[in-house]
């Protein structure tokens, strides 16, 4: 109840990161939404991130048979990861911020798959922490981006383990500026990094909540590394596949994206 609360006021009120969604939404939909059905999607952004918390939450507290029970994976998910493993090689899961995506990882792990989840903010350190014990349980390593983290993803995908990162946030320098949603974005670089490195495949992944079927998550199929002999074009050419796989399920979900830091800086409209 809380939390739609806020959710509520946010679109009452309608503070900076109402606006910031609305930028984001409309780089995505284009100029076929007028304003008015623009304005209801981000209304529905707000509303979905309410009841995804509240979702999250509540599963986390039930425990990982809960969880596994709440996100449905359809069988070519487990082809495409079956397919990725293949030979004994590591698989990086690129993710959007789409759906319930903590949930996701969270449920995917309840299958026996270890996963290190690459993130940029610091996790918490001390104290009670019910989603840390919850992650550990499932066999989830939470590690914010560093050498330290990137050494270990880097032994980690060599043994044929999963890396899993979310790949459609901006982060501004450290990034590459690479067409999304046919406009530049400095979206992060690491994951195809690694894949390069290390010979692993990337997997697209994009959850989503179903009015009918509840929580459930898409993979693209296996993306092998392009090479070209030419190190840069390596990354701007497989950036931009992951990019079109991202575009595919946030342009199937936009009230679900959520994004709340502008993608697309001014200066480069």
């Amino acid at each position: 109840a809380g939390a739609g609360l806020i959710a509520g006021l946010i679109n009452v009120l309608k503070p900076e990161v109402y606006w910031i969604v609305h930028a984001n939404l409309r780089q995505v939909v284009g100029p076929e939404v007028d304003e008015e059905g623009l304005h209801r999607l981000v209304r529905r952004v707000f509303h979905n991130t309410a009841r995804n918390n509240y979702d999250l939450w509540h599963l986390v507290s039930q425990g990982p048979e809960a969880i596994r029970a709440a996100v449905r994976f359809p069988s070519d998910v487990w082809d495409h990861i079956e397919r990725a493993r293949g030979g004994g090689k590591g698989v990086i899961i690129a993710g959007a911020h789409t759906g319930n995506f903590d949930l996701s990882a969270l449920a995917l792990a309840t299958y026996g798959l270890e996963i290190q989840v690459l993130g940029l903010a610091a996790p918490p350190t001390g104290g009670f922490n019910l989603m840390d014990q919850m992650r550990a349980r499932a066999g989830v390593r939470l590690t914010s981006v560093s050498i330290p983290a990137l050494r270990e993803a880097i032994r980690r995908l060599r043994t044929g383990g999963i890396v899993l990162t979310g790949v459609d946030r901006p982060v501004g320098d450290a990034g590459q500026w690479v067409e999304f949603f046919g406009r530049p974005a400095p979206l992060p670089t690491g994951h195809v990094r690694l894949a390069l490195k290390t010979d692993a495949a990337i997997l697209v992944a994009g959850a989503y909540r179903d009015p009918q079927r509840g929580h459930g998550v898409r993979l693209s199929p296996p993306l092998e590394m392009v090479r070209t002999g030419d190190s840069a074009d390596d990354l701007r050419v497989n950036l931009r596949r992951v990019t079109v796989w991202l575009e595919k399920f946030i342009r199937a979900w936009p009230e679900q994206w959520a994004m709340f830091v502008p993608v697309w800086p001014e200066e480069h409209v």
